[in-house]
């Protein structure tokens, strides 16, 4: 199984030539591609049925006059692009014909009663799209070997030509695998270079003997340990996020705002604090990246061979009143966006993953002793049946542990206890506990 990453690199466009260059190459070539959406569009009864390149000759043979082919049916093109470099005409083409593609394919599903609502509209086709240029090497873009420095064919004084940029930024996957075309991109403020890279991770271990389990909690963002197929706990620990001050004045700030808006009784309108919502949207998303890494990196240092985390999706939260703390905590909760990362993450490094049935891992005990009880002054702890004081997201992290490798070992059981057979020498069913680890382990 090939993977895609990307190294991004920062382009220094420091004088208002270079600025106003590459403005002008992105908005030619996205005019571009929002004209020859309608060309594909028009005649997509010939350009629908064809596949990977062929799409490219069939669009050129309607625009793009040659000496053999000197009348087209569409003369505007030559005019209005005049000198358009052919590679990035042809990315264009691509671009265009895999957005009316899309479209098409929406729009055949909502004919056929595909639909979120009964009642809801038919998708529609936007022209004019926020896409960006891939930029062909050798064609387009040329970099020297420590991708410090890169010249592109920007468009310059209604001209096309080559122009040098510096480039700053972290290489980690150049040179691991087969380089694809760089991508040219705009956040607003400055301008990037994605490099692509098409790599081959190690093949992962059939049957993993020891696993890292990852507990997804609200206070502790992550609870981890590290088990073997034995049962033995290797080692353990909590990982927090280090932004929890910040998104706590940020959810401040918005509820004392709604507060004021409310008061006499108005309604908030679409769109209340989007600004706020972002920002808090872009941390989790910077500490599921962050925790994840340190969780993959935890796996490899302790010669884990695959990560097991809890199966949370589509799970709604019942804690907290209606406007409370825990309400606005629960709900900017990012357990599927840390588990994505760890997946993702997991996957390149060579390491299985699996998401494991999540009822009854913390609210049973790891010892087999039976179900829990959350201490009530303090709900990270629980005790257990027999009088032992526990905490609750460790516990939780063993079990998860142990479906984990029951999952690896394909679900595999020992068959009931005969008379006169002890009842340990046998894996019970239900729940799935660390203690079944060990049971397995002793009938072994």
């Amino acid at each position: 199984m090939t993977i895609i990453r990307s190294d991004r690199l920062r382009i220094h466009a420091d004088s208002a030539a270079q600025r106003h260059a590459l403005g002008e190459t992105l908005a030619l070539y996205r005019r571009l591609v929002r004209d020859l959406m309608t060309v594909a569009l028009t005649h997509w009864p010939s350009v629908g049925p064809a596949k990977g390149n062929e799409v490219v000759a069939i669009i050129e043979g309607l625009i793009h006059p040659t000496a053999k082919r000197p009348s087209v049916r569409y003369r505007y093109f030559q005019k209005r692009y005049y000198k358009f470099p052919s590679y990035l005409r042809r990315v264009a083409i691509m671009d265009a014909v895999g957005q009316v593609r899309s479209f098409m394919s929406r729009y055949g599903d909502w004919l056929d009663g595909q639909r979120r609502h009964p009642h809801s509209r038919p998708p529609k086709l936007t022209a004019s799209t926020n896409t960006f240029p891939s930029l062909y090497g050798g064609q387009c873009i040329k970099l020297n070997e420590d991708a410090t420095q890169a010249f592109i064919k920007v468009r310059y004084r209604n001209d096309w030509l080559w122009m040098s940029f510096r480039l700053s930024g972290k290489l980690r996957y150049r040179g691991r695998g087969t380089a694809k075309s760089p991508l040219l991109t705009f956040n607003g403020r400055q301008w990037g270079l994605s490099l692509p890279e098409q790599f081959t991770p190690a093949a992962p271990v059939r049957t993993p003997k020891r696993v890292l389990a990852v507990d997804v909690g609200i206070n502790t963002a992550a609870t981890w340990a590290v088990v073997d197929d034995q049962g033995t706990v290797h080692a353990r620990g909590f990982l927090r996020r280090s932004d929890k001050d910040r998104e706590h004045r940020l959810m401040q700030r918005i509820r004392s705002r709604a507060r004021k808006h409310t008061r006499h009784g108005s309604r908030m309108p679409a769109g209340f604090c989007a600004r706020g919502h972002q920002r808090l949207k872009r941390l989790a998303d910077n500490q599921a990246h962050q925790i994840s890494r340190k969780l993959v990196n935890l796996a490899l240092t302790n010669h884990c061979e695959a990560v097991v985390a809890e199966n949370l999706k589509g799970w709604r939260p019942t804690a907290g009143r209606k406007r409370s703390p825990m309400k606005a905590r629960f709900h900017r909760w990012f357990h599927r966006m840390l588990v994505d990362r760890i997946q993702s993450k997991a996957r390149e490094a060579g390491l299985r993953s699996v998401l494991v049935y999540a009822r009854g891992t913390s609210s049973q005990a790891f010892d087999g002793s039976g179900p829990v009880k959350r201490d009530t002054t303090n709900y990270s702890l629980c005790a257990f049946s027999t009088g032992k004081r526990y905490h609750a997201d460790l516990n939780a992290a063993y079990n998860i542990a142990a479906r984990g490798l029951v999952y690896f070992q394909g679900g595999r059981r020992k068959p009931a206890a005969r008379a006169g057979q002890p009842k340990s020498a046998c894996t019970p069913g239900i729940p799935v506990t660390l203690s079944s680890l060990w049971q397995t382990a002793n009938a072994a």
